[in-house]
């Protein structure tokens, strides 16, 4: 990631170790220059760890604004773990956007001395692209890793994550790992209108219905020897479940006016923001279909329990929107995009990137007042922890405040005024108003919405242009 910090080089030393697995504690340094190696919170040897640009220092930062000796990681029971103390530096050390004399680090604090920027987790290793389209961290990785597995067989898989976290990338990652000859098929359950659903999955012939004018295959066939995503599974009718459970039972379907079934070969992906287990013990999903989905399940992780993967993507983002001139980027900027939630996940991450190129990409250094005002404010939740001693700090950047629901509930005509501003694409509308896809389609049931029409329109400047950047998911 570009900074505007001169000089600044980073020295690994023998405490400092690669490779830390949970529950072991790392802080992960990501500013102003990423390190290849974790700072253990659990170490062997002497108590104490100085951290400063001095040459005996066990953990050395180089830069002019990191004191000599600025401050030192203290080993104390198992009840309380590491603790990080200010050694009376000039430019302090904060927690979590707040300055602190000292306090005990806990996995996701974020953490700054001096220009260096660094979170702790337990999951620390490269950054990289797992699958096509799709990068990110060691967190990921391990979540994915039952998927490089049962990639080649024919077991059904189910992707569960909140909106933005990447499970269309994920299906399509799975469909390459599989070999598939056929093509990736993705379709959006919430979105099929009732008196229709049938016939789009399953295909129909020619006059099988008023408006049938001319037969269509259906998503099933359209995915024959491939893969299909059957995304938000949990909004299909019950009705429709049971022909579905049918439809994989006997891997074949009945279109609608033909006498005969037509035989497939399809792999499943079923995915939603809902655990099916959750949608099946509260009635809302058939649990023989649960039963015949469930092959392989794995639950995305949010960005916000993986927040070492925030800044790598973000500088992957501005480098693609910006076709590899992207702007540097300062501290301030760093810490807040680090201590917010992203409640809407990488989508939000990249909708963010394409706002800043759009209407600063020309400036040489994006700095903290360019981030939207929601990004501004201090953080709740995200306070240092028990056992530290604040100190009060006018000077300290504010952190970021998530914000996960609009104020007031959404109307159709908020609805259709995001809808424009995003093209017509309901997903960003609905992550813009900070509602689920689900709840923007059912206000648009019954209405006129041509969202056709919307497609065909100019998108609005802050959703940048050109190719999607490859993303850690959306």
């Amino acid at each position: 990631m570009g900074s505007d910090v001169g000089n600044t080089t980073v020295a690994a030393t023998s405490g400092e170790a690669r490779g830390i697995t949970a529950p072991d504690l790392a802080l992960v340094w990501l500013f102003p220059r990423p390190s290849e190696s974790a700072v253990s919170l659990r170490w062997e040897g002497p108590e104490e760890r100085v951290i400063g640009r001095e040459e005996g220092c066990a953990i050395r930062l180089l830069g002019s604004d990191v004191s000599r000796r600025h401050a030192t990681l203290r080993r104390t029971g198992p009840e309380f773990g590491t603790e990080l103390v200010d050694l009376g530096s000039r430019n302090g050390i904060h927690v979590n956007g707040c300055q602190v004399s000292a306090a005990y680090l806990k996995g996701g604090d974020v953490v700054r001395l001096g220009g260096w920027i660094g979170v702790v987790t337990d999951t620390p290793g490269v950054f990289k692209e797992i699958a096509p389209g799709l990068l990110g961290g060691a967190a990921l990785q391990a979540a994915l890793a039952p998927f490089g597995r049962a990639a080649a067989s024919d077991l059904p898989i189910v992707i569960e994550g909140e909106t933005g976290t990447g499970k269309e990338v994920v299906a399509r990652g799975i469909h390459q790992w599989s070999g598939r000859a056929g093509p990736f098929v993705g379709v959006n359950c919430a979105a099929l209108p009732e008196a229709l659903a049938e016939g789009e999955l399953f295909g129909y012939r020619r006059g099988a219905f008023t408006g049938a004018d001319k037969a269509s295959p259906g998503f099933f066939r359209s995915a024959d020897r491939g893969t299909l995503l059957l995304d938000e599974v949990t909004d299909l009718p019950a009705a429709l479940q049971a022909k579905l459970l049918r439809v994989l039972e006997e891997r074949e379907v009945q279109p609608l006016g033909e006498a005969r079934p037509v035989p497939i070969d399809v792999r499943v992906v079923a995915a939603g923001q809902v655990s099916l287990l959750e949608a099946s013990r509260q009635g809302r999903f058939r649990p023989d279909l649960l039963a015949r989905l469930d092959g392989v399940t794995v639950k995305l992780p949010p960005l916000r329990s993986r927040r070492e993967d925030v800044p790598p993507l973000f500088s992957h983002f501005l480098a693609e929107l910006g076709q590899g001139h992207a702007p540097a980027v300062d501290g301030d900027l760093v810490e807040r995009l680090c201590l917010h939630d992203w409640p809407f996940n990488v989508r939000e991450l990249l909708l963010l990137a394409r706002r800043l190129v759009v209407l600063h990409g020309g400036e040489s250094t994006l700095r903290a007042l360019h981030l939207p005002d929601r990004m501004s404010g201090r953080p709740g939740p995200r306070t240092p922890t028990d056992g530290v001693q604040a100190k009060s700090s006018p000077a300290s950047p504010p952190a970021a405040a998530a914000s996960t629901a609009p104020a007031e509930p959404v109307e159709l005509p908020a609805l259709v005024t995001a809808l424009r501003a995003s093209s017509g694409n309901v997903a960003r509308a609905a992550a813009m108003l900070g509602i689920t896809r689900q709840r923007a389609y059912r206000l648009m049931d019954g209405k006129a919405i041509d969202l056709e029409g919307l497609r065909g329109q100019e998108p609005a400047p802050e959703h940048g242009q050109g190719q999607e950047p490859k993303a850690g998911g959306r």
